[in-house]
């Protein structure tokens, strides 16, 4: 039999969670009204069995006001969804009480004051996604060893304070989202105990300290973002050996120093190395033929290279890398000249940025096999010779840098059926064959 009560009250809550909203622009809540029952309302879904609420779905509908405390009245609910909308003021605490709840998603709103900590004693909640509010004050401190939390996603608040160590207590956690919390202090060692996590992002936060050890535990990590915060000394020598699934490391703009583990080659399923604005010097000796989903290789503004011929010795393994689309090694001190094998990189290339480093040579005529490029920088080095005629069968690329080296001759004729739309070439001992540059 159908508690009455019951179902009246889910009723009544949604007359409430409706009156609170002051803007309805697409027309999504038209239908909350008595000339239908509640369980036939655009985006709530009931239970067969007692006809009570299990599902609210109010997402990107442009809804402008508040959440309604008498959310939490609604003890069947087990999916709350609001993203995508233009909800403001405080998440309510009375969501604690809906003990069976699983998924609550209430990203891209305006929430702002803290995240209460009881929301975390639902003991069956598994998905949790706050990101881009304005959520102030600190992680509580509330994660308890029972929980089933397997996505925590709080990026983009205004968060402050660390990292609870009870975070380690979500032994379930699969993904960790925190980039851009305004967070400091160093990264708990209780995160050693999230042997089920797959996916961790801490980036652009005040975060500090060293590579953090717990990294070796982590044996199912797929994704690891650490950019732009103040992490610093060197990185692992063993980093790979115990992540073999990794497929994205993304430590960018922090303070690391040393050299380049070769046992990255070991990421067999790597897509993105991303490692620019850091201290990273010496050679790089990572075997790239084996990282053969490598997509982005971003290196630029390092210390790699000696000056020294052999410091492109790394260069012929990127032929392997079929699936490779960018690729960034500006501003180190790599010397040397560039291999014929140049041509041999992915035709889905589209990025290919060497400047500001001490290149020399020629421009191999094999430049004309990477048809898929449209930016190609090898501004301040010291290149020789004469560009090469097989430029001009680029026919997608967009920016051509190549100002401040040393070429000789003529700009090639080829060059003329490019649809430049940046070409810098000051500083180059060039002239043109034509009379008036068409550029």
């Amino acid at each position: 039999m159908i508690e009455a009560v019951s179902v009246s009250s889910d009723h009544l809550a949604l007359l409430e969670i409706k009156s609170e909203i002051t803007l309805d622009p697409k027309g999504a809540l038209t239908s909350w009204n008595d000339s239908l029952p509640f369980c036939r309302w655009s985006g709530v879904t009931c239970g067969h069995r007692h006809q009570r609420v299990t599902m609210l779905d109010l997402q990107d509908l442009g809804l402008v006001g508040s959440l309604s405390p008498y959310l939490g009245n609604m003890s069947f609910l087990r999916y709350i969804n609001f993203s995508s909308n233009q909800l403001h003021g405080s998440i309510p605490p009375e969501i604690s009480r809906l003990y069976r709840l699983q998924v609550l998603s209430l990203s891209k709103n305006s929430f702002s004051g803290k995240i209460p900590a009881n929301i975390f004693n639902c003991s069956k909640l598994s998905f949790i996604n706050l990101q881009l509010n304005k959520l102030s004050g600190k992680i509580p401190n509330a994660f308890n060893s029972k929980s089933m939390i397997t996505v925590l996603a709080l990026d983009r608040n205004h968060l402050t304070g660390w990292i609870p160590q009870s975070i380690g207590n979500l032994t379930s956690l699969e993904n960790l989202s925190l980039h851009d919390c305004h967070l400091e202090g160093s990264i708990p060692d209780s995160f050693s105990q999230l042997k089920n996590l797959r996916k961790i992002g801490l980036g652009e936060n005040g975060l500090v300290g060293a590579f953090p050890s717990f990294m070796f535990n982590l044996s199912m990590l797929e994704i690891l973002s650490f950019p732009d915060t103040q992490l610093q000394g060197s990185l692992p020598s063993n980093l790979c050996l115990s992540q073999p699934h990794l497929t994205w490391i993304g430590l960018g703009g922090n303070h690391f120093n040393g050299f380049l583990p070769p046992s990255i080659s070991n990421c067999s399923q790597l897509e993105i190395l991303e490692l620019p604005e850091n201290y990273l010097k010496g050679e790089i000796a990572v075997d790239f033929g084996r990282l053969q989903h490598l997509t982005s290789l971003s290196l630029g503004d390092n210390n790699f290279g000696s000056k020294d011929l052999d410091d492109m010795n790394f260069f012929p393994s990127l032929s392997n890398c079929s699936n490779l689309e960018m690729m960034d090694i500006s501003f180190n001190q790599l010397g040397g000249v560039l291999p014929n094998s140049l041509g041999n990189l992915s035709s889905k290339l589209w990025y290919l940025g060497m400047n500001s480093n001490y290149l020399s040579g020629s421009i191999p005529s094999s430049i004309g096999n990477l048809l898929g490029l449209t930016t190609f920088s090898l501004n301040e080095n010291n290149f020789t010779g004469l560009i090469p005629e097989s430029i001009g069968k680029l026919q997608n690329l967009q920016e051509l840098y190549l100002l401040d080296n040393h070429f000789s001759g003529v700009i090639p004729r080829s060059m003329g059926n490019l649809l430049l739309v940046h070409l810098c070439l000051y500083f180059v001992c060039i002239r043109s064959v034509y009379e008036r540059c068409p550029w």
